[in-house]
């Protein structure tokens, strides 16, 4: 009778280190792919400013300060991701037959390119796996100009 309970206890305690030995690998999966969507999302975000701020360009390339006015518009996009998405630069570029034109002076028909690129910041979420502290992210949109002078 003894035997049997002693070998239980130890089959248990057994059964707690296999099971440790299990969860810490799928806990740190899991939490990586929490990271992975993280980053996916906040790329998204980073797209869909860039195309936002291309949108108001194409539309307005007449305005004097249409390149300041372009960064607002970004930066208003991007405000919730301000912790994760850090050093925003847009450039907002043109082309007029082929050679690169100031967006003020272009004609209807022409492409206007917004850029927008940054340093994304990982949390650190997953114990025991280094990850890069930054990655650069960068995004560009190019339309056609509907305005001009």
């Amino acid at each position: 009778m003894i035997l049997t309970k002693v070998h239980r206890d130890r089959r248990q305690g057994a059964t707690l280190v296999e099971m440790a030995l299990v969860m810490i690998p799928l806990t740190m999966l899991f939490f990586g792919i929490f990271i992975y969507g993280q980053l996916l999302m906040d790329w998204d975000l980073l797209i869909h400013a860039a195309q936002e701020g291309c949108r108001f360009a194409l539309a307005n390339n007449t305005d004097p300060s249409i390149n300041a006015e372009v960064q607002a518009i970004v930066n208003n996009y991007m405000a919730s991701k301000s912790n994760s998405l850090s050093n925003l630069t847009v450039t907002v570029s043109g082309t007029h037959q082929g050679a690169a034109t100031p967006v003020n002076s272009l004609s209807p028909g022409d492409p206007i390119t917004v850029t927008v690129s940054g340093n994304y910041q990982f949390p650190n979420m997953v114990p025991l796996v280094p990850l890069p502290r930054t990655l650069t992210l960068s995004s560009s949109a190019t339309m056609i100009c509907e305005g001009g002078p």
